[in-house]
C-alpha cells in the first residue's frame, strides 16, 4: 500500500468516528499536527495516546463527519504523500462545519508517522473554534 493509499484509508476510517478503527493505522510514536489552529488550541499531538485522545475528543465534538473530493498525490519518496480533501461535518451544537484541507502525510513501516493538516482557520473560528471546546 502506498502512503497515498494509507492517507485515504485514514480519512475513511475517521468517518466511522471509532478510535479503535483509526489507531491501527498509526505508529506508536506518530505525530498529528495542525499548524493553523486558532490561538489557544494545542496544535501538535505526539504519540499514539495523544492522537487517540484528540481523535476521541473530535468524535464527541463532531457527531457527523464526512470527507470527500479526496485527491491523494503520492510523492517520489514512497513514505510521503500529499492529500487534498473537503470535510462536511456537524458539530455537537448542531452547527455545520465545512472546510477544505491539504495534508502532508509521512509513513514509516506501512503506518502513519506524521499527518500535518492545513485548513482555513477562519472557517474554524466562524464555527466557534470546535478544537478549543474539545481540549478544555
Amino acid at each position: 500500500m502506498t502512503t497515498a493509499d494509507l492517507a485515504e484509508r485514514f480519512l475513511n476510517a475517521l468517518t466511522t468516528r471509532d478510535v479503535e478503527q483509526v489507531m491501527p493505522l498509526w505508529n506508536e510514536d506518530g505525530v498529528m499536527e495542525f499548524p493553523f489552529v486558532p490561538e489557544g488550541s494545542p496544535n501538535t499531538f505526539e504519540g499514539a495516546e495523544a492522537i487517540r485522545a484528540t481523535l476521541a475528543g473530535a468524535f464527541v465534538q463532531r457527531p457527523r463527519m464526512r470527507f470527500f473530493d479526496v485527491r491523494a498525490h503520492q510523492a517520489a519518496d514512497p513514505d510521503l504523500a500529499f492529500v487534498e480533501f473537503k470535510g462536511d461535518m456537524t458539530l455537537q451544537s448542531g452547527a455545520p462545519y465545512n472546510n477544505t484541507y491539504i495534508a502532508k502525510v509521512e509513513a514509516r513501516s506501512g503506518k502513519l508517522q506524521h499527518f500535518k493538516e492545513f485548513f482555513n482557520p477562519l472557517v474554524d473560528l466562524a464555527a466557534g473554534n470546535p478544537r478549543e471546546a474539545e481540549n478544555r
